[in-house]
């Protein structure tokens, strides 16, 4: 954290790097429905990703300019300062942690943790989770939370929740904890997989850039008010 902060100084502001560019670089999930996914041509889909692209023709006056540049749970932030990404659109929740390295925007969604687990499965809740094996995706909110709700359950952290998924469903974990909107869309998709128990911890998603940069900022909370009264 310390050494992220003193590099924000030296860098120029994500906004007027996409002016200077011509595009605006947004780092969003792809494999996460229903915010970031990709169909079968291969193109980004998904609520994070239409933002983006709202954003986008916003700043360059309807003209598409946005890249939409492929990130996960753990690499959101460190694209971000490797300036490999001007703001993140990636369900990011706020939490305290986040706020010393990040500045966030006003929240665009609200979402609580929850439970999966397979249908021949005995655990209906969290409270079941002791001594068992839980996915949980490397950076996402839920590897501190369940350590707090179910101290005695044994994270095992994936990249993706693809790979969460199947972890799961081989029987190499007993459930898997994510945000509720993703896993309402896995329980969905996938009728050996259910809910098990409510959602819990509640907290918001917002975009993100990096500590300091105000205008950029100011400029995303203009556009995301913009959007709530159309």
């Amino acid at each position: 954290f310390l050494i992220l902060c003193l590099v924000v100084p030296s860098m120029a502001g994500g906004l007027e790097d996409a002016r200077r560019r011509g595009r605006l670089l947004a780092g969003v999930k792809t494999d996460f429905p229903p915010f970031g996914y990709t169909d079968a041509a291969g193109e980004i889909l998904g609520f994070d990703a239409d933002l983006a692209r709202y954003l986008g023709r916003a700043l360059f006056e309807g003209e598409p300019g946005v890249e939409l540049v492929p990130v996960t749970s753990g690499g959101r932030i460190p694209l971000l300062y490797g300036e490999l990404i001007d703001v993140i659109i990636a369900t990011m929740t706020i939490t305290e942690d986040r706020q010393l390295v990040l500045d966030f925007s006003n929240p665009y969604f609200v979402t609580g943790s929850m439970l999966l687990a397979r249908k021949d499965s005995a655990v209906q809740s969290v409270q079941d989770l002791a001594g068992k094996p839980v996915a949980v995706l490397e950076g996402a909110v839920q590897q501190s939370d369940l350590r707090l709700i179910a101290p005695e359950a044994r994270l095992i952290a994936f990249k993706s929740l693809p790979e969460a998924l199947q972890a799961l469903k081989n029987k190499r974990v007993d459930g898997l904890c994510q945000d509720d909107v993703a896993v309402l869309t896995a329980a969905r998709m996938n009728p050996d997989l259910r809910i098990a128990g409510k959602s819990f911890l509640p907290r918001p998603y917002a975009m993100a850039v990096r500590k300091g940069d105000r205008k950029f900022l100011g400029w995303l909370n203009a556009q995301l008010e913009k959007m709530k009264a159309d």
